[in-house]
């Protein structure tokens, strides 16, 4: 089972495994990614979280510390 995970433990996992927020260049598709890439635009993690309130999305993790984004409506 995947567990919701709040802003602050997102920040603190993605900070230990070199993780940042991104968006896809010329879209609202967010990810956070370790790698550089054209594809990818810098964002802050205001925008991040809110891009993910709107599209009613958040950051999930399993026991293994694997995170994936996912719907709000899955596990609610």
């Amino acid at each position: 089972m995947m567990e919701k995970l709040d802003e602050g433990k997102v920040k603190e996992i993605a900070e230990k495994y070199s993780l940042r927020p991104v968006k896809i260049r010329g879209s609202d598709v967010v990810q956070l990614a370790k790698k550089e890439s054209e594809r990818y635009e810098d964002i802050s993690w205001d925008e991040f979280f809110e891009i993910l309130k709107k599209k009613r999305l958040s950051v999930y993790s399993s026991k293994g510390g694997y995170m994936k984004i996912m719907s709000d409506d899955l596990y609610d």
